[in-house]
């Protein structure tokens, strides 16, 4: 998605090619949301857009957090709007909960203030007011912190609010609205839809008058290639840097125990571990989970090459058959949903290494799967194993650990299978050392 830069100089919305992507919460499936660490890294990523949920706190202070309580996001519980600014800089933020790993314990919610004297001006900011007596004295702060209006989107569900806005020369995203008509005759340049209610008809109507439309919450790239069909001007999304096409890696950065950009659930997001690892949720059923930042040089001629280890639980009382780890190749990166599904729009290849020491081979067409081939891999759980994958534009070949033949399948049905989904279940999976050539 292409997108401008304004770091290093005075930004304006103005500046930013259509459709440009804003940084829900700092990019919240990447980045402890709503805290000054993951704004940074939200910059320095080279994001152009950063969003606020603005609170009024009993003393007239102004914190950022998205919910209506603190019980999610800290150590603590009750509601925002019973801090002061004061009780507010003293809440912990549970980073290694909401994230697991990669982040240091004593993160604090920022204020709004704080936001403004290190952000504004530099980058661009989206607020949204989250109460009805918000939106007032967020204007009064970005006035007192001199900050240019080309710089600032603010958000409201509240046509009251985008009035208040608007006769201060604040631009504003109506939120929850198509009433295109009523939007013109107030000044309001933006509405702001839920990514399901996007459509053409939508579009068309609003920038025939003038008005610019925004989404939410749009974490796919498959989604965003859909609602930017539509016309779209901007999306909101929790994984900023995968939406935006900028996160290509060729291998795994496991060891440092981060979220990569585009690494999201299809059922689950899984956990690090200590070897450097990363294993899927352990599940009664399946699991799955995107890895959207491996990019292979050429999607549609590549080798995939990882170390996995399955752990069965000593308490099994079912067949091994049952227990497996899995790597699906698919088209684009729709959610896979294993067993249960539904997975509409899902095509591509699973790969499973059962318990049993089976290797197989599936088509995977809308969701649902079709054996192609297996072979004894001859792979022992509790340890690692490799397992290599290389797809042509004829076949796929496979093998799992050193000594199992080569499992290759002739079939070119989806071409190219460039998106990695890891996945397992029953058992405790790890997946290490995981490249893409």
């Amino acid at each position: 998605m292409p997108e401008e830069r304004g770091q290093g100089r005075r930004v304006a919305f103005a500046d930013l090619r259509r459709p440009f992507v804003i940084a829900h919460r700092g990019g919240s499936l990447q980045v402890p949301e709503h805290t000054m660490e993951g704004y940074r890294m939200a910059v320095d990523q080279g994001l152009p857009v950063i969003e606020q949920d603005v609170h009024t706190l009993a003393d007239g202070a102004l914190g950022v957090m998205h919910d209506g309580t603190v019980d999610r996001m800290t150590t603590s519980s009750g509601n925002v709007a019973d801090h002061t600014a004061e009780s507010w800089k003293r809440l912990d933020i549970d980073a290694a909960v909401t994230l697991g790993g990669g982040w240091p314990d004593g993160l604090r919610p920022p204020l709004f203030d704080e936001v403004l004297a290190e952000f504004g001006n530099r980058v661009l900011l989206c607020a949204e007011a989250k109460g009805s007596d918000a939106m007032g004295p967020m204007t009064e702060a970005l006035d007192r912190h001199g900050i240019d209006p080309a710089s600032v989107l603010l958000q409201s569900y509240s046509l009251a609010d985008c009035r208040l806005a608007r006769s201060r020369g604040w631009d504003v995203v109506w939120l929850g609205s198509t009433d295109v008509a009523r939007a013109a005759a107030e000044g309001i340049g933006w509405i702001g839809l839920d990514a399901a209610l996007v459509t053409p008809e939508v579009c068309a109507r609003a920038h025939a008058a003038g008005i610019e439309v925004a989404c939410y919450t749009v974490d796919r790239r498959s989604e965003r290639d859909a609602v930017v069909a539509c016309g779209v001007d901007a999306v909101f999304s929790d994984d900023p840097v995968y939406v935006a096409g900028d996160a290509g890696r060729t291998s795994d950065l496991f060891a440092r125990r981060v979220w990569l950009p585009g690494m999201q659930p299809d059922t689950g997001r899984g956990r690090f571990s200590a070897d450097g690892s990363w294993s899927p949720d352990v599940s009664d059923t399946a699991t799955s989970t995107l890895m959207g930042f491996l990019t292979p040089p050429d999607p549609a001629a590549f080798t995939l090459r990882l170390d996995l280890r399955l752990d069965l639980p000593l308490d099994r009382r079912t067949d091994r058959r049952t227990y497996w780890g899995s790597v699906l190749l698919t088209t684009d990166d729709h959610p896979y949903r294993p067993p249960d599904g539904p997975s509409p729009g899902v095509d591509g290849y699973l790969v499973l290494l059962r318990a049993d020491g089976d290797l197989e081979v599936h088509r995977v067409t809308d969701g649902v799967p079709t054996l192609l081939a297996s072979s004894p891999a001859g792979v022992r759980t509790g340890s690692y194993a490799p397992l290599r994958i290389t797809v042509t534009g004829s076949d796929l070949a496979v093998r799992a650990g050193t000594a199992g033949r080569v499992l290759t399948v002739a079939d070119a049905t989806h071409r190219p299978v460039p998106v990695v989904h890891l996945g397992s279940a029953r058992a405790e999976v790890r997946f290490r050392h995981v490249e893409v050539s």
